[in-house]
């Protein structure tokens, strides 16, 4: 008789298989940080497109931007990641800023994005890079 070889998984097995899935896992884990990032910052570049959006609206009818941020009638939303400020204002111009909570954006130096508006003109801060572009 002829005996028959044992079929399953060793523990040899299984310990190359765990292995191979972990660095499978380390290589792929700072990608997604680094693609969740970017998904929590489009939360905030949302929020102040619709910050000057409203505001390009509220200077057509009143003639000078909103000093405030209640000024707008509660349009501009509250973000899960993001707090919106309307950190310096006057009739010609503003700076709106969307500071992250927790975490979001600190290690890649996005966790406060900026929008300054003069007479019409926007510029973004702190980067390009910041704003997915």
């Amino acid at each position: 008789m002829h005996a028959r070889p044992e079929r399953g998984v060793t523990l040899i097995d299984l310990s190359v298989a765990l292995a191979v899935v972990g660095i499978l896992a380390s290589m792929a884990l700072p990608s997604y940080q680094a693609q969740l990032a970017r998904a929590r910052r489009s939360e905030a570049i949302t929020a102040l497109t619709l910050v000057q959006t409203v505001q390009e609206q509220f200077r057509a009818v009143q003639g000078s931007y909103a000093l405030q941020l209640a000024a707008l009638n509660g349009i501009v939303p509250r973000g899960a990641h993001y707090d919106l400020v309307l950190a310096a204002s006057h009739p010609n111009g503003y700076l709106a800023r969307a500071h992250a909570r927790g975490d979001s954006g600190r290690e890649d130096g996005c966790a406060v994005l900026t929008l300054s508006v003069l007479d019409g003109v926007a510029t973004h801060g702190p980067s390009e890079r910041c704003w997915n572009r």
